[in-house]
């Protein structure tokens, strides 16, 4: 019985040690410019500025006296005669007139697993039809509604209990001929219940605007592996090698003086 607690000591020590060093190379920090190389750069520069003789700053530096449009007026500048412009008459275009009302879908489930990733599904049906839902798996909890949406739309997920990896473009054209999808892989990492929020946005050049968000509760089960990968998640990587080092140590000790009375 005391060898194999001993041998159950070296085991576990050595896990301790390889899994704790592993995450602690994993988060190392980033390699930062030294102050020295800092330094070397600020007295480069110094050094190029001083070269520079008062002469030849003022001749780079133009004369406002000398340029031909320092005598000109705004309107001669233009080449037009200086009338009053009627703001009124002037159209600014509705971002929201270029916008259509389409249905969407979205699929979430409702119960997951720690640490067992998951798929997300929205869909959109900008072909005029009403089949948003006809375009997602039907495994999980389905939610629908309208939105509006542009020529081009952006979808993203996000939920800080979870890691989210987008399988398909976020920024799709929107198609006349088939749904759009778009998909995500999740992964939870924190247990009970969490939260979901998947927004549409309609793209407008370099605009994005909101359109539509929802917000999912999902309640993320655990089995007793997986409460124990989240304990050891939670447990400084520092600290995890530490106490590998000590059972390793007291399984070593251990064997030796089962070894030695034999």
């Amino acid at each position: 019985m005391f060898r194999l607690l001993s041998v159950l000591l070296i085991i576990a020590g050595l896990a301790a040690v390889a899994y704790g060093g592993v995450r602690f190379l994993g988060e190392g920090p980033e390699l930062a410019p030294t102050p020295a190389a800092s330094s070397e750069i600020n007295e480069v520069a110094v050094a190029a500025e001083s070269q520079a003789t008062p002469t030849e700053m003022d001749a780079s530096k133009p004369r406002l006296d000398e340029a031909p449009l320092a005598k000109m007026t705004v309107p001669e500048i233009a080449g037009f005669e200086d009338t009053e412009v009627d703001m009124a008459s002037t159209s600014v275009p509705n971002v929201l007139d270029t916008l259509q009302k389409v249905p969407l879908a979205h699929e979430t489930p409702e119960r997951a697993k720690f640490g067992r990733p998951f798929d997300v599904t929205l869909a959109v049906d900008g072909t005029g039809g009403d089949n948003a839902r006809e375009a997602l798996p039907g495994r999980g909890n389905i939610v629908e509604g309208e939105g509006f949406v542009g020529v081009k739309a952006q979808a993203t997920l996000s939920g800080a209990a979870f890691d989210i990896e987008a399988t398909t473009p976020e920024a799709q054209t929107v198609s006349p001929l088939t749904q759009n999808v778009w998909r995500w892989r999740v992964t939870p990492r924190e247990t009970g219940s969490q939260q979901l929020t998947l927004e549409l946005f309609a793209l407008d050049g370099n605009e994005a605007l909101p359109v539509r968000t929802f917000r999912d509760e999902i309640v993320v089960e655990v089995s007793r592996f997986g409460q124990a990968v989240a304990t050891a998640q939670s447990i400084s990587p520092i600290i995890m090698v530490i106490g590998g080092i000590g059972s390793l140590l007291a399984g070593l000790f251990g064997a030796a003086r089962f070894f030695r009375g034999h």
